[in-house]
């Protein structure tokens, strides 16, 4: 019982959260998606026709000393103004919004077998995902400055405590007015574990991908060869 309710929570949840915390059954949270929506366009549709119906019973107790007289298409016209009126109350959108949620669940599991997850709660878990970053990045420890070494033959060594995204031997870093390709990598202790060789371009290179260093934020070493 516990696992058949973990499944059907988890058809709400967006593919990413389901890759992480897996359903127990893929079958039977599809089945969950499927006619959970069906359940939640019926209850839905079912509840907020029920208010419209009330809602114009009382419209029409209101507007009825004004409609006399009124012919059939000026009737017509105030009938879909009243419905228009209705579908703007917050609680009418909501019941609209979980009626159309439901539709669109479970046409995406009968026709396309997929499991199609609930908006809202997809909004939920991007928000604290987002959240949680923001926590992270404002308690993170700072980056250390790059430790920089020039080598013979105008080569360069950059030592770092963080990974360089992107650099490969594809990519053209520019340094100082001069261009350079990665050479080689290596590993160093710590703090600055990450090493990067860089070498002049070679002539004729192709440039593929660019990435301009800022080689003012690093730190220059006192073994300079240059």
């Amino acid at each position: 019982m516990q696992n058949l309710l973990r499944d059907f929570l988890l058809s709400y949840c967006p593919a990413d959260v389901r890759q992480i915390s897996r359903p127990e059954s893929t079958s039977r949270t599809l089945q969950a998606a499927t006619w959970g929506g069906f359940a939640q366009l019926l209850l839905a549709g079912t509840f907020l026709a029920l208010r419209l119906a009330a809602y114009f019973v009382a419209r029409a107790h209101q507007l009825g000393p004004h409609l006399a007289g009124v012919n059939e298409t000026g009737q017509a016209v105030i009938s879909v103004v009243v419905v228009f009126e209705y579908l703007l109350h917050p609680l009418s959108l909501f019941l609209l919004y979980l009626a159309m949620e439901g539709l669109v669940r479970f046409m995406g599991g009968l026709i396309t077998n997929e499991v199609v997850p609930s908006l809202l709660v997809s909004l939920a878990f991007k928000t604290a995902g987002s959240l949680s970053r923001a926590h992270a990045r404002r308690h993170s420890i700072p980056p250390l400055a790059d430790c920089l070494d020039y080598l013979p033959e105008g080569r360069i060594r950059i030592a770092s405590d963080r990974v360089k995204i992107g650099w490969t031997a594809n990519i053209t870093i520019g340094f100082s007015g001069e261009w350079f390709e990665v050479e080689r990598e290596e590993n160093a202790p710590p703090p600055r574990s990450f090493v990067y060789i860089l070498r002049p371009i070679t002539p004729g290179k192709i440039l593929r991908a660019y990435q301009e260093y800022d080689a003012a934020s690093a730190l220059r070493s006192t073994n300079d060869r240059r």
